[in-house]
């Protein structure tokens, strides 16, 4: 069962980032795709398991004309209640209810580690993405002192989290990667960026990549 389906996992969503330690966190992932999304023109986006509308809201900020889709009604409840000049509706990314070659950016933040079938969403992916399209992506990692660590959480427990390996290999379809890297956990969750000695994984790897023509 998708855990974001559940009422207070979908009211924690968002109070996490109304903490010190959420708010930090996502400055910091805000801040890798303020850097990817420079060259990436700002046209209609697709966001799939756009959820509470957390990154709807950044997204729309930097010139994105935004239509967002998940399944969970809890989640699209919070992100209705936030009066988000996007398009949201509720719908399943393994089966994209668009047509072929809709969208010229599409973006999913963090989505991929909680589908039952990451290969058959990115295929849909690159179905409704437009030739030369970009996709926007968030993965967690595997790598990490949290992805080392999930088994005993109820939100990441059952997640599967990706290396920058696996993710290369997931995104063959793709060319023009590029991966960027940050919120840097201690072994005891502290953040570490702008430390000059970090000697763990990333937590977070933002990517961007161009559908092949």
């Amino acid at each position: 069962m998708n855990v974001f389906l559940k009422k207070e996992i979908a009211s924690n969503y968002d109070l996490y980032y109304q903490t010190e330690i959420g708010k930090k966190v996502s400055q910091i992932e805000e801040n890798l795709f303020n850097d990817l999304l420079i060259d990436v023109p700002k046209t209609e986006m697709l966001e799939l398991g756009c959820g509470t509308g957390q990154w709807t809201e950044y997204f729309i900020n930097q010139g994105f004309k935004l239509t967002g889709i998940d399944v969970s009604e809890e989640m699209l409840k919070i992100a209705q209640t936030k009066n988000l000049n996007a398009d949201i509706l509720k719908a399943d990314s393994s089966h994209i209810p668009f047509d072929d070659n809709s969208f010229s950016a599409i973006s999913s933040i963090t989505m991929l580690e909680f589908v039952e079938d990451q290969d058959r969403v990115l295929q849909e992916i690159h179905r409704v993405l437009k030739p030369n399209g970009w996709i926007i992506l968030g993965f967690l990692n595997a790598n990490s002192e949290l992805g080392k660590n999930k088994e005993n959480d109820e939100v990441f427990g059952k997640a599967s989290f990706l290396n920058p390996e696996k993710i290369n290999q997931k995104l063959h379809a793709f060319n023009k990667l590029k991966m960027k890297y940050g919120v840097y956990f201690s072994p005891t969750f502290e953040i570490l960026d702008g430390n000059s000695e970090i000697k763990v994984e990333p937590t977070f790897i933002a990517v961007i990549a161009q559908k092949k023509i």
